[in-house]
């Protein structure tokens, strides 16, 4: 964005001051040609003034030896003719046969006078020829032609235009430097604001002020955003608290109602009695749910108050699914389910393997659930070109719908009518892999069934 307005400010700048060094330079021309043109037309009016009396005389040696005078100071030619278009005067190398020469005393004899001296540019002729008629209009007397040298009004010319636009460099210099200043005072409160906003939405956590600093419109919207910060950390600190406190509340209780059952005379607690095993089935859900709340409340805090030090640690995938596999086999073979290990070798993922063994524990606890009896899970884990680790636990189960897969990971969201589980595993971790430095991704299994695809950073060192 700063490139963007840095971009839009410098061509404003450079449009606007090329719209005024542009007429300066010419204007500055102009007048050097206009001063040269008057000088020069003064001097050929004076030779012409000369060379009339010459030819009343018929004697035009005082002309000669003005045109000599001129040429010594100025280094200018000079070529008179008479009535008869006959070379009379002429100094230097200027003749009747020079380049234009004879054109223009041609036109100058028949009282078309040659004034005018083009605009003098850094880049333009060093020679100028210019003329004018001898005598009156009904007795003409010849022509004056003058070869104007320019160089040095050429070489004004060209050190002006160079004071000049060194001046009009050192200004877009200074108008750069300046459009540099204003973007920064203009993006800098825009940068911060974004990665407030960034940080907010990534962690959940607002933990410094912003600096008031910018337009007063920008400085207005930071003191909003600011105080939606504060409201949305204020927020969720309480939510965080009121599930853990809640939690902590309740485990109390529930231990003493399960020391008061395990207490009671052995004729009330009959294990064949359905209402008592209805008694002790609800109790476990009830102690399940909340260990999970807790489990999860844990998990959260950690990546939104960012003690997720998931960077320093190391593990190795493949030990860490070998063993987890070995773990869930019973539990796979109890309920009808094939497990299929297939692993890279040579995997080290940047996570602790604490948090890899909870991860995996929780997605193969889940799909031994609701894979079904004679399905086939699959435990994968393989090197992606990004410098990532892709674990992948795929069944090939009943599967998901599409629209079911965003949801599953919500707590207490449960997608089939079997009341097994908390609703809680799939939302324990996708918080378990946030707080492990990856992301979990619930993705349907071709033809059927279900994939937990956990993207992990690979260990650098």
């Amino acid at each position: 964005m700063r490139a963007r307005l840095m971009g839009v400010l410098a061509i404003v700048s450079l449009v606007l001051l090329a719209a005024l060094l542009l007429p300066f330079l010419a204007a500055v021309s102009d007048a050097q040609t206009q001063r040269l043109q008057l000088t020069r037309s003064a001097a050929l009016d004076r030779f012409a003034g000369l060379a009339d009396r010459s030819a009343a005389e018929n004697d035009y040696s005082s002309v000669r030896i003005e045109a000599d005078r001129h040429e010594e100071l100025y280094g200018e030619a000079v070529l008179v003719t008479d009535a008869s278009g006959k070379v009379v005067v002429s100094t230097g190398d200027l003749s009747m046969a020079s380049p234009g020469v004879g054109t223009v005393a041609d036109l100058a004899a028949r009282e078309l006078p040659q004034l005018t001296i083009d605009p003098l540019r850094p880049w333009s002729s060093a020679r100028t020829l210019i003329a004018t008629p001898v005598g009156s209009p009904h007795e003409p007397e010849g022509a004056v032609v003058l070869a104007v040298d320019s160089s040095r009004a050429i070489g004004d010319v060209r050190r002006l235009w160079l004071i000049i636009c060194a001046a009009a460099i050192a200004a877009a210099l200074l108008l750069l430097f300046m459009a540099s200043r204003t973007a920064r005072w203009v993006i800098r409160p825009v940068r911060q604001l974004e990665d407030a906003v960034v940080e907010l939405g990534r962690s959940a956590t607002w933990n410094q002020p912003l600096e008031a600093s910018g337009p007063p419109e920008l400085r207005r919207l930071a003191r909003a955003v600011e105080v939606m910060g504060a409201t949305v950390q204020r927020s969720i600190d309480v939510q965080r608290q009121m599930v853990a406190d809640s939690s902590h509340q309740l485990r109390n209780p529930l231990a003493s109602i399960r020391l008061r059952i395990d207490g009671l005379a052995p004729e009330l607690r009959d294990p064949a009695s359905p209402a008592f095993a209805h008694l002790q089935d609800d109790l476990e859900r009830l102690e399940d749910v909340l260990s999970d709340l807790l489990k999860l409340a844990a998990l959260e805090s950690r990546v939104t108050d960012g003690r997720a030090a998931f960077a320093a640690e190391e593990c190795l995938v493949g030990a860490v699914l070998t063993e987890e596999l070995e773990i869930w086999r019973p539990a796979a073979l109890a309920a009808g389910i094939d497990l299929v290990l297939r692993v890279s070798d040579g995997l080290v993922a940047a996570a602790g393997e604490h948090d890899l063994r909870q991860l995996i524990g929780a997605l193969l606890d889940n799909a031994i659930k609701y894979a079904g009896s004679g399905a086939t899970v699959v435990l994968a884990a393989a090197r992606l070109g990004d410098g990532s680790i892709e674990v992948r636990v795929a069944d090939d189960g009943p599967g998901l719908p599409a629209e079911q897969l965003e949801l599953a990971t919500q707590r207490f969201w449960r997608g089939g009518v079997t009341p097994l589980g908390t609703g809680l595993g799939l939302a324990i971790a996708e918080q378990t892999a946030l707080a492990a430095g990856g992301r979990l991704e619930l993705v349907p299994t071709e033809p059927h069934g279900l994939t937990a695809v956990i993207t992990l950073p690979e260990a650098t060192s």
